[in-house]
């Protein structure tokens, strides 16, 4: 067993190192074709500046919220999941700081209510369920927007309904104009060893084709310092301990390729690969640092988005996507086993989706969209392989009448689950209406909406966290969401209320255990959940400055309403009644300046709503400052230096129990764009 042992952790090195020889090759061939001369001979005229003097709208969806690309370069931050904390309405749990899994919960509903999709595809996970934000890089990031009765997309993809809400990530295509090759570079190191390195490329192939690629690494040590308090309320004495085994390295390259056949036929493709290797620090309730497991993710998947505009009535898409992910799980001091534990995951996924949008009449369109998906996971704890098909179909109505726009919409969901020789099929029918009323810059949207989410496999067949006999879920929610909209040459000021209520009918709710790896499921007869959403979208002109300044806050409460439990009217594990957060961001001839802040309010960790189950509400602070340094080189658009600060105030607090989050740290980032 020692020298299998032996052997695991000399593999898992020659993995780390291929990995990184891997991304740093790739990042210097990138960089040398950057430098590569253009064959066709162009003429640069002088820059102009040019000064907003209104924002973009926000919304996106009727009810929902939106990060532009310069609220993103504002928050700056790496990931989609640290990023994601500022939408309103949302929470993003955070397991474990700079390597932690990060997902988001939106209006107290759990994070496999919320789809998550790349450049308007999902992403799948019928392990977990749960989708990991921090995978993402926001370094070619163009929008992150949440929607919560739907995206107003021109033709939507059935998965995407059948959520309760969804978070779409768009990449930027970029405007080549006349120039064969644009991109830019960064580089940053800061606090704990945090290096992170990013490029990306875009060239013009042809008038019909733009490739664009895309390489970033990041590497930490994750050694912050943190405090134990001892004594009876903790309150006698402290000692500053450093966070061990909460390392981190990760990589992340993809590929986008855009063509066009014609001005009505398009087809986008992405490839995409990510590989990490991430300590997972262990809880310091017991005040134990000796934790040793290790978690190891690989996932690659190829897509396709094609569309064609077959007439001025008629429209037709087509999506595909292959997903393959694998886990692994090591903890070497697991008493259970005397080599120590050591499990796998091996996921594959295929899907299509098919929509044709039919414009019966000027004002009235019918939609009929299907997605197809099989997936099957291996692991190495698990006695079979389950599999599942599954089949979404809706059909999607609009009518517009004058100020009003009636939509409705059906989506059928087909699910067959095959494990241990047994097959269970569900079928489920969600209805969804919603009208909205537009005059001049107000408009107010009322909707109903029902779900149904089956539970993961995770959920389902783990013997270590899986109960098979969980339900799943059944989710009524009902929103009114109205925005104004006031503007004027000097600024413009977006304020908007969301009233909302969801009802939940067989609740799963996830309870860690041990570590942040391993849960215990379990389903609550029934939660009511209510709340409301306060945003406000604003931009400012004074003299040469241009002032940016977004605010959210959120009042929710999260009760469990099942008259047979022990904690009957008592909120819900994790979720706080109180969110608020903002971000404001401010440009002066070659200075920038941003300012972040997040709120979380008091929550409990546990079911019992009892003052030892009770987590402490916190204020996290952020700011930075960077220069502009243009060059007259051709090739050169600028170089921005830029520093900043997290957590200003070092206040320590913990978004899951026992696992503190780092305090004050510092980064300098430099980049070039060309």
């Amino acid at each position: 067993m020692v020298f299998q042992t032996v052997a695991l952790q000399k593999n898992n090195k020659q993995v780390i190192e291929l990995n990184k020889s891997f991304f740093y090759i790739s990042f210097l061939l990138c960089a040398l074709c950057s430098w590569a001369q253009d064959s066709i001979k162009t003429v640069n005229l002088d820059s102009v500046s040019v000064s907003a003097k209104r924002i973009e709208l926000q919304q996106n969806a009727p009810s929902g919220d939106k990060l532009s690309r310069k609220q993103l370069e504002i928050i700056n931050t790496q990931n989609a999941g640290d990023a994601a904390k500022f939408l309103g309405g949302v929470m993003v749990k955070d397991y474990g700081g700079l390597g932690g899994v990060k997902t988001v919960s939106v209006r107290g509903l759990s994070s496999n209510h919320t789809s998550v999709s790349y450049d308007g595809i999902n992403i799948f996970d019928n392990q977990s369920g749960q989708i990991d934000l921090s995978k993402y890089s926001l370094s070619s990031v163009n929008s992150l927007s949440l929607a919560n009765a739907g995206f107003n997309s021109f033709i939507p993809t059935a998965s995407s309904l059948a959520s309760s809400s969804s978070v779409n990530i768009e990449t930027k295509k970029p405007d080549m104009g006349s120039r064969q090759l644009k991109g830019d570079a960064a580089l940053s190191y800061g606090s704990f060893n945090m290096f992170n390195g990013n490029l990306f490329l875009a060239t013009k192939v042809s008038n019909k084709d733009i490739l664009t690629l895309l390489t970033d690494m990041t590497n930490t040590n994750g050694r912050y310092s943190y405090k134990i308090y001892y004594g009876a309320n903790q309150q006698l004495s402290t000692q500053t301990k450093k966070r061990e085994n909460n390392d981190l390295f990760s990589y992340h390259g993809e590929a986008n390729w855009f063509h066009s056949f014609s001005a009505k036929q398009n087809l986008k493709t992405k490839v995409y690969y990510y590989y990490s290797n991430r300590g997972l620090p262990s809880n310091v309730n017991l005040y134990y640092q000796n934790s040793k497991q290790r978690l190891w993710n690989n996932n690659f998947f190829a897509q396709t988005d094609f569309s064609s505009y077959i007439n001025d009535r008629l429209t037709y898409k087509n999506k595909l996507k292959f997903d393959w992910n694998y886990t692994r799980y090591n903890d070497p001091y697991y008493l259970g086993a005397p080599e120590g534990q050591n499990d796998e995951y091996k996921q594959n996924l295929v899907y299509m989706n098919n929509a044709v949008r039919y414009l019966i009449r000027y004002n009235f369109s019918a939609t009929l969209t299907n997605d197809v998906s099989f997936s099957s996971l291996n692991s190495t704890i698990l006695d079979d392989k389950p599999a599942r098909l599954s089949s979404l179909t809706a059909l999607v109505l609009d009518y517009k009448l004058k100020d009003f726009t009636f939509s409705a919409n059906a989506v059928h969901s087909f699910f067959n689950d095959n494990y241990q020789n047994a097959n269970k099929t569900r079928n489920y029918l969600s209805p969804f209406i919603s009208i909205r009323w537009d005059k001049e810059n107000f408009s107010s949207t009322l909707f109903y909406k029902n779900i149904f989410r089956m539970p993961t496999f995770n959920e389902l067949y783990y013997r270590r966290m899986g109960d098979s006999n969980l339900k799943p879920e059944k989710t009524n929610q009902l929103s009114w969401a109205n925005v104004l909209t006031i503007e004027n040459p000097q600024y413009t000021i977006q304020p908007e209320i969301d009233l909302y209520y969801n009802n939940v009918k067989d609740k799963i709710v996830a309870i860690p255990k041990t570590n942040i790896f391993l849960w215990t499921m379990l389903n609550y007869g029934r939660a009511d959940i209510y709340g409301i959403d306060l945003k406000i979208n604003s931009a400012f002109r004074i003299a040469y400055t241009q002032l940016t300044l977004k605010l959210n806050y959120s009042y929710q409460k999260s009760v469990d309403m099942d008259k047979q439990s022990p904690t009957y009217k008592q909120d819900l594990p994790y979720m706080p009644e109180n969110i608020g957060s903002a971000v404001l961001g401010a440009d002066y001839m070659q200075y920038h300046f941003g300012y972040t802040c997040l709120y979380v309010g008091d929550r409990y960790s546990l079911q019992e709503n009892i003052p030892q189950n009770l987590l402490k509400s916190y204020f996290d602070h952020s700011a930075w400052v960077s220069y502009d340094l243009n060059f007259k080189n051709k090739r050169i658009e600028n170089l921005n230096l830029m520093f900043s600060v997290a957590n200003i105030f070092n206040k320590q607090y913990e978004v899951i129990r026992a696992y503190p989050m780092m305090g004050r740290n510092f980064n300098f980032k430099i980049q070039l764009k060309f």
